[in-house]
């Protein structure tokens, strides 16, 4: 349970890695598969991440959504409001969509204790291709026209 948490939400807590790699820096938002509760998340740091006081977890199915940045080993210019020559490490998105944006990821939250939940996640890997039938897909042409 949540330290002081009296509304059931649980400590959640886990490392995420891509192709066996921790994520320099990202966040991690778990939602609910049904659509009904709230939405919490947090940030990576070193590839660790804990969701707890008001990002506490409510328990059930959740779907994972994961944005994370690994460095290049490149330094760029770091631009305004930094003093000109300011240098940073470039950093690039290393998580593809089907983790984050169209996540497929899920995990079930159990309730009365902490959870610990890994992600090893595989840049190289496709998601299944989604399949409607012709009712629906007549439907979404009919709906994208719309617009």
């Amino acid at each position: 349970m949540c330290s002081g948490c009296s509304d059931g939400k649980v400590v959640v807590r886990g490392m995420v890695t891509v192709d066996g790699q921790p994520i320099d820096e990202g966040s991690i938002s778990l939602e609910p598969a049904d659509a009904q509760g709230p939405t919490t998340g947090g940030l990576i740091k070193a590839g660790k991440y804990e969701l707890t006081g008001n990002a506490a977890v409510v328990p059930g199915k959740k779907i994972v959504r994961i944005v994370g940045l690994r460095q290049t080993g490149k330094m760029i210019p770091a631009g305004p409001p930094a003093p000109k020559g300011t240098l940073i490490p470039e950093m690039i998105q290393c998580v593809p969509g089907h983790y984050n944006d169209r996540s497929l990821l899920q995990v079930d939250v159990t309730p009365g204790k902490a959870n610990k939940h890994d992600f090893q996640l595989d840049s190289k890997t496709t998601p299944p291709k989604t399949t409607f039938s012709g009712r629906l897909q007549m439907r979404l042409r009919a709906l994208a026209n719309e617009f």
